[in-house]
Formats: structure tokens, C-alpha cells, sequence
């Protein structure tokens, strides 16, 4: 039982190793054509981050979408079970606009993935450039050393995309929304050309078409997408497991609370609020009011969440309310501020939401699995729990 998983296993880290690899030497020469014979410094306009940022952002997503293909499906759902099936007598005209639906669905989730990966490689590698600039004043790179340092970059990327793609779980894909987000934003609070943005309100970061507001708006709008597709992760095992209309019906306004939620969030980010502002205004005021409506139903939802996590829910949307207040009327905090507040409440209860989902997910499997040999004493063996495609165990 344990050999092909190890095989499984040692064949996804071999592949992952192929593919680092092909990073390496793909980035590597581009890196020694585009040097030329003069040495460049390390970051900065030209630099060797230059050229390691913007490739390892396209080996990443490229990784991405190679590991998504060799999982055979991008998220390992759990199968529907047989009452479910059997309640949903569909005809094959519908099977197959179901078919065409759940494919532009995982297309758009693997892009989503590609490019939020892509986006974190291309905001870290500047970021880490950047600081060695500084830790080396005045220190260049030949042609060969800058050559084997990019490809290096383009190695590590390539290496870790495939392998985060080919075992992407619901607690790995919130990390990856927390530390995209907060990559992103701080990028555009660093490169914001008006330092004086946080005196008008967040929304001032995306008005502009340099560096910063090209940086807000395309974290918002791809983090967007990634919300969306993290609504399928966390009520895949819920709706599989679905045996009543009711409880069907209820997986089904979960998740389509969280793909507003990740709409509205891109549509902030796709309409400036000095283009669009009445449009702008509405994706973000939208957004808090699905975030409030989910709050106050989410035990009527999901009943076997727990309490706390319904009572932080509560404490948080009573923070917002408070800090909305200290802003007007009271006149205690600017909007920035308030904004900011309300922005990260709702994206630490969106992240937190995903991983308690993703432990309901647990107990309902582990549940299933201690039950099975009690109700089936005759049947043949329980098949092993799922593991994800490295072959390791998968996380819910």
C-alpha cells in the first residue's frame, strides 16, 4: 500500500526538480543575452532584478498551470454521494452545460492562481534585490554571475510553483490570499508617488497609472479571483455531502456569499475610484454588506461551525460599526483609517471562515471514516484517505 505513494511521491518531487531545472537554464541564458558584456548592478532599472522579477513571475505562473495540469483536475473534490446522485435525476443536456460551467470555472481558478503567484514572485524578488542593493553598495554583476544568480531565482521559483500548485489545499490557498495581499498593498503603500495618499483614503492608492495604483489595482482584482476560487475549495466537501435540498441549498449561498464577495473586491479594483467613483463605491460598499449578511446567517448555513468563530464574527462587524462611528460623526479617525480597519477585518474573517470550513471538512471525513466499518461490517476495506497529488496526505 505504502509503494506507490512513495512512487507517486518521489515522481512529483523528481518532475518538480526537472522543471526547477528548466527555470534555471531558461531565465539563466535570457539573463546572459540580455546583460550583454557590461556588468549591471543588482537592482534597479536594467538590474539583474529586473530581469530575475519579471521571469520568475512567468516561470511561476507557467509552473502553476503545469502543476494544476498534472493534478488532472486543479482542486481534488470529493466525489458526490450516492443519495445526492440519485436526487439529481439531470439530462445529459444539462450534465453537459454542467461540464462546460465547471471547466471556464477551473480555467479561471487556474489563472487566478498563476497570476497570484506570479505577482508575489515579481513583488518579492524586486523586494529582495532591493535590500541586497543595499546590504553591497555599489556592487555589480558580470555576466556569468548575474546570469547564474537569475537563473538561481529562476529555479527556486519554478521549483516551489509546481509543487505548490500540484498540492494546493484550502489552508494552503488562504496563506497564499494573506501573503498576496499584504504583499501587494504594502507594495503600493511603498511606491505611492503622493506620501501624503493616507490623508484622502485607501481607495487614493489605485488612482494613480504608476508603479503603486498599478500595483493596488491588480492585487485587488486578482486577489478578487482567488476569493473566488477559494469559495470552491471551502464547500467542496460540504456539498458533496449534501444529502438534503435544504442543505444543498445552503452550500449554495455560502458559496455564492463568497464569490460576491471576491467580485465586488475585483470590481474595486477594475473601476478607480477617480475613473468610476459611483461605481467604485458601490463594489466596496457591496462587499461589506455581503460580509455583514454572512455574519448574522453563518450558523443558519454552516450548524456545525463553531460558536466562537460565529462570536469573532460578530466582534469583528461591531469593530467596523465602531470605527465607522469614530469617523463620522464623531471625527476621530480620517476614512483611511477606517478603511483600513474594515478591510483587514474582512479578509482576517474570510481566511479564518476558510480554514474553519476546511476543519468541519475533517470532522465530517474523519466521521465518515470511523462510521463506515460499523455500518458496512461485510463490505470490503474502507479505500485509503484521500492524499493530494505529491502524494502526501491532503489537508481538508
Amino acid at each position: 500500500m505504502s509503494e506507490p505513494t512513495h512512487r507517486a511521491a518521489v515522481t512529483a518531487e523528481s518532475r518538480a526538480l526537472v522543471i526547477g531545472s528548466v527555470g534555471f537554464l531558461a531565465l539563466g541564458i535570457v539573463a546572459f543575452l540580455l546583460v550583454g558584456r557590461e556588468p549591471v548592478p543588482l537592482s534597479g532599472r536594467g538590474s539583474a532584478g529586473d530581469i530575475a522579477a519579471l521571469g520568475t513571475a512567468v516561470l511561476g505562473a507557467g509552473a502553476v498551470v503545469a502543476g494544476c495540469m498534472q493534478r488532472g483536475q486543479p482542486w481534488s473534490l470529493p466525489a458526490p454521494s450516492s443519495s445526492a446522485r440519485s436526487s439529481s435525476a439531470l439530462s445529459s443536456s444539462a450534465l453537459s452545460s454542467s461540464a462546460r460551467r465547471s471547466r471556464i470555472r477551473n480555467s479561471i481558478d487556474v489563472a487566478g492562481l498563476a497570476l497570484a503567484h506570479a505577482f508575489i514572485f515579481l513583488l518579492g524578488w524586486l523586494a529582495l534585490f532591493a535590500i541586497f542593493q543595499r546590504a553591497f553598495i555599489g556592487a555589480v554583476l558580470y555576466p556569468v554571475a548575474a546570469a547564474i544568480l537569475v537563473g538561481t531565482t529562476g529555479a527556486i521559483s519554478a521549483y516551489t510553483a509546481y509543487l505548490s500548485a500540484l498540492s494546493m489545499t484550502a489552508y494552503r490557498l488562504s496563506a497564499l490570499l494573506a501573503g498576496f495581499l499584504v504583499t501587494g498593498i504594502l507594495t503600493s503603500m511603498l511606491t505611492a508617488e503622493n506620501p501624503q495618499w493616507w490623508q484622502e483614503n485607501l481607495s487614493a492608492l489605485g488612482m494613480s497609472s504608476d508603479v503603486s495604483g498599478v500595483a493596488f489595482n491588480f492585487t485587488l482584482i486578482v486577489a478578487g479571483v482567488v476569493v473566488t476560487t477559494l469559495a470552491g475549495y471551502a464547500t467542496a466537501t460540504l456539498a458533496a455531502t449534501a444529502t438534503t435540498s435544504a442543505a444543498r441549498h445552503r452550500v449554495k449561498v455560502l458559496e455564492g456569499g463568497i464569490v460576491l464577495i471576491g467580485v465586488f473586491l475585483a470590481g474595486v479594483g477594475l473601476f478607480p475610484v477617480d475613473e468610476r467613483f459611483g461605481i467604485h463605491t458601490l463594489f466596496a460598499s457591496g462587499m461589506v454588506v455581503v460580509f455583514a449578511s454572512l455574519i448574522v446567517r453563518i450558523r443558519a448555513l454552516v450548524p456545525s461551525i463553531s460558536a466562537t468563530f460565529a462570536a469573532l464574527g460578530w466582534v469583528f462587524l461591531a469593530v467596523i460599526l465602531v470605527a465607522a462611528v469614530l469617523w463620522f460623526p464623531v471625527g476621530y479617525y480620517n476614512l483611511t483609517a477606517v478603511e483600513l480597519i474594515a478591510a483587514s477585518l474582512v479578509f482576517a474573517w474570510l481566511i479564518v471562515l476558510i480554514r474553519n470550513l476546511a476543519a468541519v471538512d475533517a470532522d465530517q471525513l474523519d466521521a465518515t471514516l470511523h462510521a463506515r466499518p460499523l455500518s458496512q461490517p461485510t463490505s470490503p476495506a474502507a479505500p485509503p484517505a484521500p492524499r493530494a497529488a505529491d502524494g502526501t496526505p491532503a489537508e481538508p
